[in-house]
């Protein structure tokens, strides 16, 4: 379906906004020395839009999201645990949430007299190590789990970052900080089972469990969960961006009650499929020995536990997963277990799970829209980069097929409108054809852009847009090839302040143009441009500005009159004096500033060298 004009203002909007909330929430992960955080776009979604699908389980299986990152239904053709049935009516996206509901049916083929309907959404690209993985999520406040977790495709490898039960006796009130490496066939399964993975929350014990907690009358509460999968053998665990648990290589350390407790297993007893499992002591968890405690954590002194151990590797224990012969965390030793390695794909889901089918929820709960319901704000998915020191020359390179959006007004018969995503580049580009990139930018700067670009059409045009200010057109050579790629610069740099912006690339002059594998902005230079270049030397005041409405929402109008330049910087602060955005105006005229991505409260407009004025967002 065609985009129209409106649609993509807003999904701007909406994805620049909820952006921007996450992006003022600090990721409690260290990327690493010489390392930064970058976000995944094709694996991270606000959930800004709304979608809904129909019943039917297989037959309406399909994509959605502003990227496609997203498949409504389990990453394989298996439709459920205990007694849940997969189905795809259960799955929507309601402006702000991604929405997974139960409901009652009466497929039964599993067991009991009645079965639970659920919705289940896959990723479709995959998680690699090293990466941070979070999701604000509300449980459902039932006696059934509410999982954001990843998995290998051959269901061999496991990360559960939330499974919570909003309404279980006794399980209602703990988190289990968890991870599974299986054994298919016979089918045997190694998860943590010491009594630290049984994670209390305070808040959440006081409320009465996960599910009333949540739930809130109503007014839905949301838990931040998050993992970084460090390497094979070291994953640290985050709620509400404390960290609270890490697993390294033969040792563990939970924060409990405010102090770090570091722990390894006693011993190994082998299973009833001969495999190697850590032995269970008389309280039924795990037994552990405690290497020592302390009042912050120290990864120095997990190691020194790690060192200390029986050698008995709490990521797996029975080396489900092979041994590191190759050497793949540079330790020098290959004699150890593998830990995990393989690409995982998220899933979001509620399920009813085989060992509490005992706690099935009757029908009525399951028709009751107080109970039935598990909500994901967003999903997040950063990796560590090396650092670009956001200095000149720092460089981004955006994939030309990782675009939030495309349209256009050529039907090709291949592509009706907008470009073809290829997997590693866009192709049946037209005239009047258009692609948008999210892109976080680290630095005020003018950019050089560079494509990478391939074309044996003479006379194609690419232009280049910003957050719906234009800068420049550039012609692409005929180099004989639709599959050459060669480096073309842009015919001028592009300004950008720190942030996230809207790139927009317009494909122009002839039916057929270019193709491109991607490009890549280089920061040359501070901000350039021939009508604001001096407009920050002390003399540069602006004698007249309005600013309204005062208290705004959304937007905001700005009128700058009589200043010596054409264009003016603004920027909105902090009351604490923090940039959160800026922007280069034209003078007189009613400017529209868009402000959506602010929080409700009171910031600080700067216009020029004049003293700030105050703003109120409501």
């Amino acid at each position: 379906m065609k985009t129209t004009l409106f649609s993509v203002a807003m999904l701007f909007i909406a994805v620049i906004s909820n952006a921007q909330e996450w992006s003022n929430i600090s990721i409690p992960a260290n990327a690493g020395n010489g390392k930064e955080w970058q976000l995944q776009t094709n694996l991270s979604d606000d959930f800004s839009y709304t979608n809904s699908f129909n019943s039917g389980g297989f037959a309406d299986k399909s994509n959605f999201g502003p990227n496609n990152q997203w498949y409504n239904f389990y990453h394989n053709s298996w439709d459920g645990p205990g007694y849940s049935y997969w189905n795809n009516s259960q799955v929507s996206v309601d402006g702000d949430n991604l929405a997974i509901t139960v409901a009652y049916t009466s497929k039964n083929s599993k067991g009991g007299s009645y079965g639970v309907a659920s919705g289940c959404v896959t990723s479709n690209s995959k998680v690699s190590y090293p990466a941070y993985v979070e999701a604000s999520v509300s449980v459902a406040n039932i006696s059934l789990a509410s999982c954001f977790w990843l998995l290998s495709p051959d269901d061999t490898e496991e990360i559960d970052i939330i499974e919570n039960y909003g309404g279980v006796s006794w399980f209602k009130n703990f988190t289990h900080i968890s991870h599974h490496s299986f054994v298919r066939n016979p089918f045997t399964d190694y998860q943590p089972r010491d009594k630290n993975s049984w994670y209390p929350i305070s808040k959440i014990t006081d409320a009465g469990g996960w599910g009333p907690y949540c739930w809130n009358g109503g007014n839905r509460r949301y838990m931040r969960m998050g993992v970084y999968w460090i390497s094979p053998k070291h994953f640290e665990y985050y709620i509400d961006g404390d960290l609270v648990r890490v697993m390294y290589y033969n040792a563990m350390a939970t924060k409990i009650n405010g102090t770090w407790e570091y722990t390894y297993y006693n011993s190994v007893t082998k299973d009833g499929n001969g495999y190697s499992m850590p032995t269970n002591g008389n309280d039924g968890y795990s037994d552990v020995a405690t290497f020592t405690t302390s009042s912050s954590y120290s990864l120095s002194t997990l190691q020194n536990a790690s060192n200390a151990s029986k050698g008995y590797n709490v990521i797996d224990t029975g080396w489900f997963q092979g041994s590191d012969d190759n050497d793949l965390d540079n330790n020098g030793i290959t004699n150890e277990a593998r830990g995990f390695t393989k690409d995982l794909d998220i899933i979001i889901n509620m399920e009813s799970q085989s060992w509490l089918t005992g706690s099935t929820p009757s029908a009525a709960d399951l028709a009751d829209a107080s109970k039935n319901k598990m909500l994901v704000d967003w999903v997040r998915v950063y990796k560590p980069v090396d650092s670009s020191n956001t200095g000149v020359g720092s460089t981004i390179t955006i994939e030309a097929e990782s675009f939030s959006d495309t349209d256009g007004t050529f039907n090709d018969g291949y592509v009706n409108y907008g470009v073809n995503n290829a997997g590693t580049k866009i192709n049946y580009v037209n005239k009047g054809d258009w692609v948008e990139y999210l892109v976080s930018i680290p630095e005020d700067g003018a950019y050089e852009i560079t494509y990478y670009t391939s074309s044996p059409i003479t006379g194609s045009t690419i232009d280049f847009s910003v957050s719906g200010t234009y800068f420049n057109t550039t012609t692409v050579p005929n180099n004989g090839s639709w599959d050459n790629y060669q480096a073309l610069k842009a015919s001028k740099t592009a300004n950008f302040s720190a942030g996230n912006h809207l790139i927009k690339l317009t494909a122009g002059s002839t039916n057929w143009t270019w193709n491109m594998d991607k490009f890549t902005l280089e920061r040359v230079s501070e901000m350039k441009s021939a009508s604001v270049a001096t407009n920050l030397d002390s003399e540069s005041y602006v004698r007249n500005c309005i600013i309204h409405p005062n208290p705004a929402s959304d937007v905001v109008n700005i009128k700058i009159t009589d200043v010596q330049h054409s264009y003016i910087l603004v920027d909105i602060l902090s009351i604490c004096g923090k940039r959160i955005l800026m922007e280069q105006v034209p003078t007189n005229s009613d400017y529209v500033m868009d402000i959506s991505s602010l929080n409700a409260g009171v910031y600080l407009v700067k216009v020029g060298n004049n003293k700030p004025l105050k703003l109120v967002v409501k």
